[in-house]
């Protein structure tokens, strides 16, 4: 069985305030790493230039979007049916209209959008209580 480590908890728990707002300090804050942690007027410059910059965003986004994967509740794919095309459209009307917000709020506040869309089980897999079957029972 696969183990997710507890920093990585609190951690995107304290990033994705609706799915677990306790995971922030006493003053509502948390620490924010790399690119995530410059304002969206920045991301728009990387995004307008395109190159490492921009790369360096999309991948921050697309380690955040797998860490809400895996930590998530009941989710498979926070993004749902939308594309990365879409999320990318996505932040950037959002960091227009809110350029002093940092990236990492940004995304944060697009999880909890998504969230009720979101994948929650394996493309082709059964959920629930049908996933299992009856056993026989060992002598």
């Amino acid at each position: 069985m696969k183990r997710i480590p507890l920093v990585l908890i609190f951690f995107l728990g304290g990033l994705i305030s609706p799915f677990n707002a306790g995971a922030r300090d006493m003053d509502d804050q948390y620490a924010v790493f790399g690119v995530g942690a410059e304002n969206c007027a920045v991301y728009l410059v990387a995004r307008d230039q395109g190159g490492v910059a921009e790369r360096w965003y999309h991948h921050w986004l697309a380690g955040f979007l797998s860490a809400v994967n895996n930590a998530g509740a009941s989710t498979y794919n926070i993004l749902g049916e939308k594309s990365m095309a879409d999320i990318l459209d996505w932040l950037e009307g959002y960091c227009a209209a809110n350029p002093n917000v940092n990236f990492s709020n940004a995304v944060a506040d697009m999880a909890a959008i998504l969230y009720a869309d979101r994948q929650n089980i394996a493309p082709g897999k059964q959920g629930g209580w049908n996933k299992f079957t009856d056993q026989p029972a060992e002598p």
